[in-house]
């Protein structure tokens, strides 16, 4: 499971590498490598991505931080620490339900969710309650 979710963060990376603008070298660096050596064995699935590195990695290339982040720490100490980690910190703040639609949200607008207008509020409530 821990070598699936190290694989699942490197085709991540894979996707997002290989829409960015800048080199493999240039992305390195821009993330605290010395060098593209550890970052292209991330990229193989041989090595796992650091903690300290993860939410460099996400900006450099301009991926969700959040979901690289839980996938470096499944990576590292499995699903089950995982989960316990968010129970611990979410503390009960959203519904299963809640997450679900967070969820939908982020990939439906991408890393760019706009800002929730009194506009787009009265939109998502005529979406939500226009018959299907």
């Amino acid at each position: 499971m821990i070598e699936d979710t190290k694989i699942e963060a490197s085709a991540l990376l894979r996707t997002h590498v290989d829409k960015s603008p800048y080199t493999l070298n240039e992305i390195a660096l821009m993330s605290g490598f010395h060098g593209p050596e550890m970052l292209e064995g991330i990229l193989r699935g041989d090595l796992r991505i650091p903690l300290d590195k993860a939410m460099p990695l996400a900006q450099a290339l301009g991926c969700d931080g959040r979901n690289l982040f839980v996938l470096v720490l499944k990576s590292w100490f499995g699903a089950e620490f995982v989960k316990t980690i968010e129970k611990v910190f979410a503390n009960g703040t959203a519904s299963a339900v809640e997450r679900g639609w967070i969820v939908f949200l982020r990939d439906f607008y991408g890393d760019h969710v706009p800002e929730l207008t009194p506009t787009l509020r009265r939109r998502l409530r005529l979406l939500v309650s226009s018959p299907g």
